[in-house]
């Protein structure tokens, strides 16, 4: 016997032969089927939250929302590691006196939203482990 896991609602399907494709029961949503190691190692994956820490030990939710709330300071960059972004956009705000200060805003906005919007990995490979000193 062969059971499957759903990705989405975690009901169990039982079949008497692989599949290759598989349709849950429950929810009706279609899956492909995952090893029983690899199902053990990605237990959980898909409750993962937004504000759920990363392999890096950042969290792309609370990036994203001191993008939006606090981003034309620099901090979401500081939070990700990106001192010299941070640095640039608390003195293009600081010494603008807000003539300038309006397009950190509005790009870190936009950070913010992208931040919040992309999966885990594209967050980390972007923010976190990008060589690029300004990732936006």
């Amino acid at each position: 016997m062969y059971n499957y896991k759903c990705p989405v609602c975690g009901e169990i399907t039982t079949s008497s032969a692989p599949l290759v494709r598989i349709k849950c029961s429950k929810c009706g949503n279609e899956f492909e089927p995952l090893t029983p190691q690899a199902q053990n190692q990605y237990k959980g994956a898909y409750q993962k939250s937004v504000f759920d820490n990363g392999p890096s030990g950042r969290s792309r939710g609370l990036a994203g929302l001191l993008a939006i709330f606090l981003g034309s300071l620099g901090v979401h960059y500081f939070y990700c590691g990106k001192n010299t972004a941070g640095i640039i956009f608390l003195l293009v705000t600081l010494l603008s006196w807000g003539y300038l200060g309006i397009i950190t805003v509005i790009l870190s906005i936009i950070t913010g939203v992208f931040m919040l919007s992309m999966n885990e990995q594209e967050f980390e490979e972007k923010y976190i482990y990008s060589l690029s000193t300004l990732p936006i």
